[in-house]
């Protein structure tokens, strides 16, 4: 089953999920939304100061056809274009500016603001003819389609009916004095604008709705992709289990050139060996100058013997200190009293005679593996 095998994407996206997306230029946005407030906003500029606007650039062009004045002056053609011309270019910059602080506002209020430099590249896929199709006749195609077409009638019927709700108006303009038909023509023709304009804003509000249910479906992870990813940030386990191995191993190849410092090693004859230190002035736990298995247990024993250092057999001691506790550090708590007892006969015995009884618990006793031992209750 495709759940069993973790392929069906019912996870929500990682943050890294989300980064390689706009990374890749899948970015949350709508086309609709945008244009719509746009267009809403530039209708109400139309509506506030529309009858300025006309004025203002309608003078600015009369201005500028009229150039009787600046060949008596005789001044540069392009000074001259851009005397009589810039009233005009800076009346439509100042109108432009609020829509494209719209666009930006209402982009980045949607999905933030991104800028990919990918989406620049060089495609070569674009240029196929295969890939041309498949973009003008694949499902997105027809989605987009459906879209325009639902527009394109919606507008349509609000459009309609609202021109028949104000033809009596319309009819009553013929008798009107042309003052004054122009001023409600005007009006109508705002009235008109903001409506059509309003159902572009509501049909971008439901496109917004659409396109960040698609983007979020595109965006879930299945749980192989949640697993592999934690691998790819993480680090596979087995990895990482090998990395602290040869750590280990490193650290208990160096360990060996302390032994000097230790006063027992406790063994496990085949695989086991770990070197113990007391200090008996500042009286803290014991702690393990070195320790290792195979190889390194047997040049621990082998530095020991040359330095005279004590050599106790004492396999479940030996695998529950190697266990337990790391190179450098002092001995688990549940130890003390088994490593006491050593320390005492080599201490007052000098390690010899037989060893004494020492009991592990068993909490700590552990198998060649390092499992656990499970002791009968």
């Amino acid at each position: 089953m495709a759940e069993d095998d973790g392929q069906e994407k019912t996870e929500q996206p990682t943050e890294r999920r989300r980064q390689q997306a706009i990374e890749e230029g899948q970015i949350l946005t709508s086309k609709d939304m945008v244009m719509g407030a746009v267009l809403l906003v530039a209708a109400l500029q139309f509506a506030w100061m529309g009858r300025s606007l006309y004025f203002d650039i309608s003078a600015g062009f009369r201005n500028g056809f009229s150039i009787t004045d600046a060949m008596q002056r005789d001044i540069p053609l392009y000074m001259m274009l851009a005397e009589r011309f810039s009233s005009p270019i800076i009346t439509v910059i100042l109108f432009s500016i609020p829509l494209l602080l719209t666009a930006i506002v209402a982009q980045v209020a949607f999905g933030g603001f991104h800028f990919v430099f990918k989406n620049l590249a060089f495609k070569g896929n674009r240029l196929s003819p295969l890939s041309g199709l498949s973009r003008m006749f694949g499902m997105n195609a027809l989605i987009e389609l459906g879209k325009s077409i639902l527009k394109v009638a919606a507008l349509g019927v609000v459009g309609f009916v609202f021109l028949v709700s104000i033809l009596p108006e319309l009819l009553e303009l013929s008798s009107v004095p042309i003052e004054t038909g122009a001023e409600r023509v005007g009006a109508l023709f705002i009235s008109t604008l903001l409506l059509l304009i309003g159902g572009i804003a509501v049909i971008g509000a439901l496109d917004a709705g659409i396109q960040w249910w698609r983007h979020n479906q595109k965006m879930l992870m299945s749980r192989q992709e949640m697993k592999e990813e934690h691998k790819q940030t993480e680090g596979s386990p087995e990895v990482k289990q090998r990395i602290r191995q040869l750590q280990r191993e490193a650290a208990e190849r160096g360990s060996v050139a302390n032994i000097g410092e230790a006063q027992v090693v406790i063994t496990n004859p085949q695989h086991f060996a770990v070197a113990l230190k007391y200090d008996f002035a500042e009286g803290s736990a014991p702690t393990i100058v070195a320790k290792g298995t195979d190889v390194i247990a047997a040049r621990i024993k082998d530095e020991a013997a040359q330095s005279d250092i004590p050599i106790l057999s004492i396999p479940p001691l030996a695998r529950a200190l190697y266990y337990t506790s790391e190179i450098g550090g002092e001995i688990h708590g549940d130890l003390y009293r088994a490593v006491a007892t050593v320390l005492s006969f080599v201490f007052q015995a000098g390690a010899q005679g037989d060893l004494p009884d020492v009991e592990i618990p068993d909490s700590m006793k552990f198998d060649a593996n390092g499992r656990r031992l499970e002791v009968a209750a």
